[in-house]
C-alpha cells in the first residue's frame, strides 16, 4: 500500500472499483446549477445520504 502524504495509506485499487483513470476528462457544474436557487442539496453515494450546504458567507459544507 503506497502512502499519500498527510492523508494515511492509500487502499490498492481493484477491477471494477476504485478511482476513474487519471487520463478521464474531469467535468464542472456551476454551483448555481446544483443549487437552482436553494441553499441545500441531497447527494445519495454509495447508500449514503450526504448534504452540501451554502452557507451564509457562500461556502461550501458537505456532512453525512
Amino acid at each position: 500500500m503506497e502512502r499519500q502524504e498527510g492523508y494515511g495509506p492509500v487502499p490498492a485499487k481493484t477491477e471494477g472499483r476504485g478511482r476513474r483513470d487519471a487520463a478521464a476528462p474531469r467535468r464542472g457544474v456551476p454551483s448555481e446549477q446544483l443549487f437552482e436557487g436553494g441553499r441545500e442539496l441531497i447527494i445519495f453515494h454509495d447508500g449514503c445520504e450526504y448534504v452540501l450546504r451554502l452557507t451564509r458567507q457562500n461556502k461550501l459544507i458537505l456532512t453525512k
